[in-house]
């Protein structure tokens, strides 16, 4: 018995220590932040390693710009956003040097800043 709820603590810490290091980049359209959940607003998440975006419905021909604080591109990929979360492969070495986020679909232009 013990046992059992010393495995169930340690699961439950290791779980809340992972979604702590999950955050939310908040994306801003034409001087407007998007902060409440929107039908064709993406969800950008990120950890130190990982960047995921998602959408309530599907957004064909997106573009999606990575820049670092410099503002030089270090990703570019034209990709289908959709509901099911589509990993950003940054290379290794500027998987830290990533500062801002940029989405282009239907002449809509996003944007949002990486928080360290």
């Amino acid at each position: 018995m013990k046992k059992d709820f010393l495995l169930s603590l340690m699961s439950m810490a290791f779980c809340i220590g992972m979604q702590a290091q999950t955050r939310t980049v908040t994306l801003h359209n034409d001087d407007l932040e998007c902060y409440e959940r929107h039908y064709e607003i993406p969800i950008v998440n990120y950890g130190e390693n990982i960047v995921t975006i998602s959408a309530d419905t599907l957004i064909h021909d997106a573009e999606v710009v990575i820049r670092d604080i410099r503002g030089c591109v270090i990703h570019r990929e034209k990709t289908t956003i959709s509901p099911a979360e589509k990993e950003v492969k940054i290379p290794q070495k500027q998987q830290k040097a990533k500062a801002i986020m940029e989405i282009y679909y239907d002449e809509k232009s996003l944007y949002g800043i990486f928080e360290k």
